[in-house]
């Protein structure tokens, strides 16, 4: 195996949670569950207010793939991000905080503009509301992607955020096919059911690229394939990978493997913040999946891992906590 299991490629955000009403998220016009883009000037009049009259819960780096790599080096193994900060405190910050976990950084920090930042906004039900400025992650191009890296990989994660922009689009494009080239395999994450439908055609240019596995949630499956049920939306995503893992919040996981399909339901467990679930799921199955664990039983131990970070506020576990998820891998 190579020494890096996985490389990612995504966005450099810091994730900024706040407790908030529902009609706070009303107000704000959003898409409750979603993730929607805001511009800089609105983004810093938002943050500031939401200092000032809630107090952040936590604040720490995260963008989707960048949560899922930290997972997976708390679970020992070797993994590399690729993307774009500023040259700003926050930006050192990201950084900092990757190293520290024995992530391979790969990020070009620009002095100009601002390092991004998701607006966190968790409402009573504890389900998670994202608001989000890109920085200068929007401008991630081909000349912050270190080819070799991706070449030395076992795995090429990117997520479906990239798709937002044609700059972010062409970087994922670019990185594939080098991938493809140097026989990488090919990981993705369609990010947000918004994401996927307001950019449905973006998706399905990067899914045309042939890919080993896709990781979606329900909502996610049903936008991408234009159907209401999750059997042919299995089917339709099954056109571009061999392997595709469907999350179903308190209903599980659905995988479809070739001509199998499984279900795995979790034991129920009481949710205080969502934020990070489908991360967290995503590193457990790959993790789970390189030891030759069954699929079933890569669900069991990647439903396990995400209903203990769903019982936390943020993404991301304390450090002693990954070491007893991994004594229960079988």
């Amino acid at each position: 195996m190579k020494k890096i299991l996985v490389c990612g490629i995504g966005n450099a955000l810091v994730d900024s949670e706040y407790r908030v009403s529902e009609e706070e998220i009303t107000q704000l016009n959003l898409t409750k569950g979603c993730m929607e883009l805001n511009d800089e000037q609105n983004h810093i009049k938002l943050s500031s207010r939401l200092r000032e009259t809630h107090g952040t819960v936590k604040m720490m780096p995260g963008g989707s793939v960048a949560n899922s790599l930290y997972t997976l080096s708390q679970f020992g193994t070797g993994v590399s991000f690729i993307g774009r900060v500023s040259d700003d405190s926050t930006g050192d910050a990201f950084i900092n905080s990757l190293k520290n976990t024995g992530v391979q950084v790969n990020i070009n920090q620009v002095d100009n503009g601002i390092t991004g930042e998701c607006l966190v906004l968790i409402t009573p039900d504890h389900e998670r509301t994202m608001y989000t400025h890109l920085g200068v992650s929007s401008e991630l191009d081909l000349n912050d992607i270190n080819q070799a890296v991706i070449k030395d990989s076992e795995y090429l994660l990117v997520e479906g955020y990239l798709v937002t922009s044609e700059e972010t689009k062409n970087v994922a494009n670019y990185s594939l096919d080098i991938a493809t080239k140097h026989g990488v395999k090919k990981i993705i994450t369609l990010s947000d059911p918004n994401v996927v439908k307001f950019f449905r055609d973006n998706v399905l240019e990067l899914l045309n690229k042939s890919f080993d596995i896709i990781f979606c949630n329900k909502q996610e499956a049903l936008n991408i394939s234009m159907t209401d049920n999750i059997n042919d939306a299995m089917d339709f995503l099954k056109k571009y990978a061999h392997e595709i893992i469907v999350t179903c919040g308190e209903d599980g996981a659905c995988a479809a493997i070739g001509s199998e399909k499984l279900h795995e339901i979790p034991d129920s467990v009481k949710p205080v913040d969502l934020t990070g679930a489908g991360d967290m799921f995503l590193a457990a199955y790959i993790f789970a999946k390189v030891r030759d664990v069954s699929v079933i039983d890569r669900i069991k131990f990647a439903n396990t891992c995400s209903g203990d970070v769903i019982q936390t506020y943020g993404a991301k576990l304390e450090k002693q906590n990954y070491a007893k998820l991994l004594k229960k891998l079988k």
